[in-house]
């Protein structure tokens, strides 16, 4: 299993950046996570209120200190706001193989644009940097935008879930 940071680097995209969570993210995150309709398909309610999202940066820090999880605050470059995350969890090794599967969200607002295809590529990329092999995306069925957002990144269906493998 390759090693995993304890400190998140700032991916760039074409126009935007996969960058750490900060305290000014608060707002922000919780216009994605309390908007039913984002939240959907992720097999939680949505956030109640601001509060959760306190809760959730804790949880997300500590799964990073214990190298279990990456997650990113995706942001337009220049606006200092986040407007989707992005992230790697579940990591798993084998003999010869090591595989995570890959989360995202994005504000509603900015659905339809191309800002997460171009998150999930340069999260692809830094993914095989850190020598994962086999990324997993756990999609549902109904959610068809993801599906074909995922097909486009060449992710294909293995056992009712979408695996993108890297040589």
């Amino acid at each position: 299993m390759p090693s995993l940071p304890r400190e998140l680097p700032v991916l760039l995209t074409p126009r935007g950046r996969l960058r750490p969570f900060d305290g000014r993210d608060a707002a922000d995150l919780f216009a994605i996570y309390g908007d039913p309709l984002v939240m959907r398909f992720v097999g939680e309610p949505p956030f109640p209120s601001l509060a959760t999202v306190s809760q959730m940066l804790a949880s997300v820090e500590r799964l990073l200190a214990g190298g279990e999880s990456l997650e990113w605050g995706l942001e337009l470059r220049g606006s200092g706001r986040l407007v989707g995350t992005c992230g790697l969890h579940s990591f798993a090794a084998g003999a010869s193989l090591c595989q995570a599967e890959v989360g995202c969200m994005l504000a509603r607002s900015h659905w339809g644009q191309g800002l997460m295809g171009e998150a999930l590529s340069a999260l692809i990329a830094y993914a095989r940097q850190l020598g994962i092999v086999t990324l997993l995306a756990d999609i549902e069925p109904d959610n068809l935008p993801s599906q074909r957002l995922f097909r486009r990144l060449d992710f294909v269906w293995q056992q009712g879930t979408l695996y993108r493998l890297e040589r």
